[in-house]
């Protein structure tokens, strides 16, 4: 008696984790496809304000700056292998369930992180026009 009472949760549970195993992979592929167009449609426009503001980058944005196109390069080939990896080479559903919400988790972060990292020198400017005055 007690089996057959566990056994619609656990299909419950099992279907649950098949659905919400693709829509996070697409979720996370997406979100890698966005940092790869923030970082080759953004990047060159803050390139140019910065040269024409002539400041001094902080380091990471100096490398964002200077590597860019690798990095979104690196994006736009982890948005396509992601849901291969996912679907072919990881099995059980608990394992895809944490690989996928990690991949979520690292490609959302990644788009802010960017966005940080190109308004990094921005912030130091706007510290030292309030410290100016």
């Amino acid at each position: 008696m007690a089996n057959s009472m566990e056994m619609p949760e656990l299909q419950s549970r099992r279907i649950l984790g098949m659905t919400l195993v693709p829509t996070l992979v697409v979720f996370a592929s997406l979100g890698c496809l966005a940092t790869s167009v923030l970082l080759l449609k953004v990047v060159p426009i803050f390139d140019r304000l910065f040269k024409g503001l002539q400041v001094q980058l902080p380091f990471a944005t100096r490398v964002l700056v200077a590597d860019y196109r690798w990095i979104a390069i690196l994006f736009a080939g982890g948005a396509v292998l992601l849901p291969i990896v996912m679907e072919f080479l990881i099995s059980g559903v608990r394992r895809r369930l944490i690989v996928a919400g990690w991949a979520f988790a690292l490609s959302s972060g990644s788009v802010a992180l960017t966005v940080l990292i190109m308004y990094l020198p921005l912030f130091e400017l706007a510290r030292k026009l309030g410290q100016a005055k």
